[in-house]
């Protein structure tokens, strides 16, 4: 007896056995048992959803012998001649080769005859977009009113090629992706019946390569099982499809978040010494991240299936990764695709995965996301929270002036920063504790994050109250401030620095900016500026201030540092922290920022310039 692949083989035979679509065949079940059958139905879907076995078996059930009936009973001469293909009512057509409107206006001179034995007949139509637009004007009128024998089908992937004029007299099914637990037990079911057994994780791969398609699954099946005999291995699956092993694709997104390019270009050396598809493992590596995506912006939401170990490995390396960096290499990959397409196929690979792994190489805004991400996961994962109690760990930042004579000049340390899945941007209020001399900063300490102060934490105060601080105290402590706001940004310590502070009132602070400098004193007094500055003041002497800026005259400045002096001063150190480019490199930066997100063009004016 000739081999019968296994989707014929198992296709269903009755509306209990299609899978995956009740929502089809309990309707069309309940429209049978009622008598409100329609004559014209339209199946959509993806391929090998059981578009044409419904079809099928709603022909078997309007014609069976025991019928019409939702249960046929597939035993019976018209049964058993459907599902041969040899029932000469039931007429199946290939509209990708008959679509034409010569071959429509034969159809539907067929229509017109009654059936030769059955109750009646069914045409179903497969691939109906395929009909031209003249087939399908010819069709029409007999699609909307055929003779009472007739009872048409139309199964088609592409719904939205179908004439609007077709689709308002159809009643439309719209067919489903299977899931991948519905496709595992399906594979499980015809291994137990072929009497094959599954290593762990091999179904899994199967399933996968089905795509969501019944038929296409089991054609893998198939395949594998030629290859692999009775027992179906993983490393069989793998050999025969190329498909990709989970810990390559764990190591490529732990290479990613570690920023490992060499074991990112030495994973693909590997794949090509052995032979592997890199087009195949580029589709598997995107598929991967994009389920790391789903599993850390929704991880309640039941939108990736697999067993409960499955799922805590992905998780595990979905919180090694941010949601910027996973969507800018899910981009980069799924661009990488279409460069493959074009011929090479490793270089667009090493250099999406690269790009991928080092965002700083790209100067685009996704790029800066990315790096952005990445500093702030880093900062809340590799630093766990200090307490606020554990003094004896925290040392001091800033040095005060005359700090022998004013014990309780107090700096505070940095603390870690709250961990990324909670809070990734507020830092812990530190502890404060007294320190009779300059202690150098641990570097190993993480700092709070840039723009953000203690206040905003709520976390508990320093160790002064409000009644203990005086304008004095807050004179003393102002250089432990600045410094305070120096850890924070650079930019708003230069601000801050051309002010001090001259009076104390309850919690307003008032800070007198030297004449000339109205500027600085609208910025510090502004919101942001409220907000550093106030939660500097905070983390140092416990004191919520609010902040009042005055800018002093000419003759009443008492400001004593110099403006100028304290401008290049500020100047020299961010260009030294790495904070100011060049005015080249600023200017290089620019033009090629608006070159790449404008279109613009650089216009050397030099040789159009004429005399004057």
């Amino acid at each position: 007896m000739a081999h019968v692949s296994l989707y014929r083989k198992y296709r269903p035979q009755t509306f209990a056995e299609i899978v995956g679509q009740p929502h089809v065949t309990e309707t069309l079940s309940q429209a049978i048992t009622e008598d409100r059958l329609h004559h014209a139905y339209l199946f959509t879907g993806p391929r090998g959803t059981g578009k044409t076995s419904t079809a099928r078996i709603l022909a078997k059930a309007v014609n069976c012998v025991h019928g019409p009936t939702p249960s046929p009973c597939n035993e019976c001469a018209q049964c058993t001649s459907i599902t041969d293909g040899a029932n000469v009512d039931v007429i199946e057509i290939d509209a990708a080769s008959h679509g034409g409107v010569d071959d429509v206006r034969d159809l539907r001179e067929r229509v017109a005859f009654a059936p030769a034995s059955a109750r009646m007949k069914v045409y179903i139509v497969d691939e109906c977009h395929m009909l031209s637009t003249a087939g399908w004007n010819a069709f029409l009128k007999t699609v909307e009113e055929p003779p009472d024998h007739v009872l048409f089908v139309f199964a088609t992937t592409e719904p939205h090629k179908v004439l609007a004029t077709i689709l308002s007299r159809t009643q439309r099914f719209d067919f489903r992706r299977l899931d991948a637990d519905t496709l595992a037990a399906r594979v499980e079911h015809i291994g137990e019946r072929e009497q094959i057994s599954f290593d762990v994780g091999s179904v899994a791969l199967i399933v996968r390569a089905g795509d969501g398609s019944a038929r296409d699954t089991e054609s893998v099946l198939e395949q594998v099982m030629a290859f692999t005999g009775p027992k179906v291995t993983v490393e069989g699956v793998t050999a025969v499809l190329g498909a990709t092993d989970d810990d390559l694709l764990a190591d490529m997104a732990g290479s990613i978040a570690g920023g490992d390019v060499a074991a990112l270009c030495r994973l693909v050396q590997r794949l090509a010494d052995s032979g592997h598809d890199l087009r195949q493992f580029t589709r598997d590596a995107t598929e991967h991240l994009r389920v790391l995506f789903l599993l850390q912006s929704a991880p309640d939401a039941d939108l990736v299936p697999g067993t409960a170990e499955q799922l805590a490995r992905l998780r595990v390396q979905a919180d090694r990764l941010g949601q910027i960096e996973l969507l800018r290499a899910v981009d980069l990959l799924a661009e990488c695709q279409a460069q493959m397409r074009r011929g090479n196929t490793r270089l667009p690979l090493e250099l999406a995965l690269a790009k991928a792994a080092l965002p700083e190489s790209s100067g685009d805004p996704a790029a800066l996301g990315a790096r952005l991400d990445r500093l702030e996961r880093r900062s809340g994962v590799d630093q766990p929270p200090r307490s606020a109690t554990s003094t004896a760990e925290q040392p001091a930042t800033a040095t005060y002036a005359g700090a022998d004579a004013a014990p309780a000049g107090s700096a505070p340390a940095p603390s870690a920063v709250a961990p990324a899945a909670t809070a990734p941007d507020v830092a812990d209020d530190p502890a404060v504790t007294a320190t009779p001399a300059p202690v150098t900063p641990d570097p190993a300490v993480a700092r709070p994050s840039p723009g953000l102060s203690t206040l905003d934490a709520a976390s508990p105060p320093a160790s002064h109250g409000d009644d203990e601080v005086d304008i004095e105290l807050l004179k003393q402590s102002w250089p432990a401030v600045l410094d305070r706001v120096k850890q924070q940004k650079v930019r708003w310590h230069a601000l801050a620095s051309m002010g001090r502070p001259v009076a104390l009132d309850g919690q307003t602070v008032t800070l007198e900016f030297k004449a000339g400098h109205r500027f600085h004193a609208e910025e510090c007094g502004g919101e942001q500026g409220q907000r550093i500055i106030g939660g500097a003041i905070h983390d140092v002497l416990g004191l919520r201030a609010q902040l009042r800026c005055t800018v002093a005259t000419e003759d009443e400045s008492t400001t004593a540092e110099d403006p100028e002096a304290a401008a290049v001063a500020e100047r020299e150190a961010m260009e030294a922290a790495g904070e100011l480019p060049d005015e080249d490199e600023l200017r290089t930066q620019a033009i090629e920022m608006l070159r790449r997100n404008l279109g613009a063009t650089v216009v050397d004016h030099t040789a159009d310039s004429g005399p004057g």
